[in-house]
């Protein structure tokens, strides 16, 4: 898929400068920009669910207290044994 930018030109500016100082081309400090700023916004949509935040809260717990399985055998074994539950 082809896209055209039309920046304001001081943005443009800013771009090249970062690009040549990354040493990166400037398509590649546009697609870095754009996925910088989605995963901000994807951020910012987790810290504003107060469910995910608690879902993260309970997984680090679980992680700290080592009460975690590693490999597809150990959650198929995992799954097993709360389906004969």
């Amino acid at each position: 898929m082809a896209m055209t930018l039309r920046l304001d030109p001081d943005l443009d500016a800013e771009l090249r400068a970062a690009a040549e100082e990354d040493r990166r081309s400037l398509h590649q400090t546009v697609v870095l920009a754009i996925e910088t700023f989605l995963a901000v916004r994807e951020t910012a949509e987790v810290v504003a669910d107060p469910e995910a935040l608690r879902a993260l809260a309970e997984a680090r717990q679980a992680v700290a207290d080592g009460d975690i399985v590693y490999g597809a055998d150990a959650v198929r074994s995992l799954v097993r044994g709360r389906q004969a539950s």
